[in-house]
């Protein structure tokens, strides 16, 4: 079985007719066709692999993955996307992939999250069923949510009225329903717009594990 092709990046280079600065990727890529390369410390589900000098421990053969890869190098290290059906492995390297590694777990609040990444790995190399689920996923719930509040932080940017939003988000009649002042709608609509806005100032990286 011949593994699929690698896609290596190439280093970016400078657009000159915008000023001579680089983009991160192409800017003519869709958003679904561009490939995303996350820093561990960012997205939990990236494993981290270092060399290490413990018995056992073996190399990355990345082509013996089957999957197609996307990589990048950094200076922070060998950045590996792999391509699966069950969801994406993610993969930073800090050493070469030819030397025995092990995966860096730190002991903080995303471990059970890296643990169950670097076992779906193993069953990869191993070759044995995956048991383990794929990245945490946003429940429906929650989408809905954040739904509302992207359509209230869009109202409360351009200065509208929490009234005004709650009638575009729950309609005039359900507003007109109750006395606005003791409104459990009014209630919910400032509880909206005061979350949108926390997800606006770098809480959204929340959503990356899966809260």
């Amino acid at each position: 079985m011949r593994p699929p092709p690698t896609l290596t990046l190439r280093p970016v280079r400078a657009s000159f007719s915008v000023g001579g600065f680089p983009f991160a990727v192409d800017p003519q890529l869709t958003a679904a066709e561009t490939t995303i390369f996350w820093r561990p410390d960012v997205l939990p589900t990236v494993i981290p692999l270092v060399p290490t000098s413990i018995e056992g421990a073996r190399p990355l053969a990345i082509d013996d993955l089957y999957a197609r890869t996307v990589e990048r190098v950094s200076a922070s290290g060998h950045y590996v996307v792999v391509h699966l059906d069950s969801g994406d492995l993610r993969l930073l390297l800090t050493g070469p992939a030819d030397q025995p590694l092990a995966a860096a777990l730190p002991l903080n609040d995303d471990l059970p999250i890296r643990a169950t990444a670097a076992l779906r790995l193993w069953a990869r190399m191993a070759e044995r069923p995956n048991q383990q689920e794929g990245p945490p996923a946003l429940t429906r719930q929650r989408r809905d949510r954040l739904v509302l509040m992207v359509r209230a932080l869009d109202g409360h940017l351009a200065e509208a009225s929490y009234r005004d939003i709650a009638e575009a988000l729950f309609g005039v009649r359900r507003i007109e329903r109750d006395t606005w002042k003791t409104s459990s709608l009014r209630d919910q609509t400032i509880r909206l717009v005061r979350g949108s806005v926390a997800l606006m100032r770098a809480g959204y990286r929340r959503l990356l594990r899966g809260r």
